[in-house]
């Protein structure tokens, strides 16, 4: 019969991982306090969260939020960080990353993006995809670029036409 310390920590966990847009869990072994600290400084910046917990505990509260993989016992091993995104998914998973360029001792084993199972290379590829801000320039970009053109396409049109007019004013002096 599990605690009940154990039970508020797994509807603790469920109520996180309900409201996340990704996951991450990493391995933290050797990381400091303090590093690990402006860590969850950094994510929190982002719309995230740093957990750690048990990894029996998260297991139980990912199999009740049916998110399962094969794979999740290997990521599951030894101390485990988790890291949850809750508002842009694809931020908090860059963010990790140019943390972890800093201490070597943060490694990414797998997460959830989506909800679907991505392995530590497929988070490392996320990681450099641009971010939504940046795509959401380029599309605007995209965007003015026609209308741009066409402005400086009628522009030029109305200033060879005042060279005409100009060189038939001149041509009749």
């Amino acid at each position: 019969m599990p605690n009940k310390k154990n039970l508020e920590l797994v509807q603790n966990l469920n109520e996180k991982i309900k409201k996340s847009k990704s996951i991450l869990f990493s391995d933290f072994k050797g990381v400091k306090t303090k590093d690990l600290t402006s860590f969850r400084e950094s994510i929190k910046e982002k719309g995230g969260e740093v957990v750690v917990s048990k990894n029996t505990l998260l297991k139980i509260a990912l199999k009740e939020n049916q998110i399962s993989e094969d794979n999740l016992d290997k990521s599951l091993a030894g101390q485990t960080v988790t890291v949850l995104s809750y508002e842009d998914p694809l931020a908090t998973i860059k963010s990790f990353f140019s943390f972890a360029e800093k201490f070597e001792n943060l490694k990414a084993k797998s997460g959830f993006f989506e909800s679907k199972f991505v392995s530590e290379k497929e988070l490392v590829a996320l990681s450099k995809l641009p971010g939504k801000e940046e795509l959401i320039g380029k599309l605007i970009g995209s965007m003015k670029s026609p209308i741009f053109g066409l402005v400086n396409a009628l522009g030029q049109t109305r200033s060879k036409a005042v060279y005409v007019f100009k060189a038939i004013a001149d041509k009749k002096q």
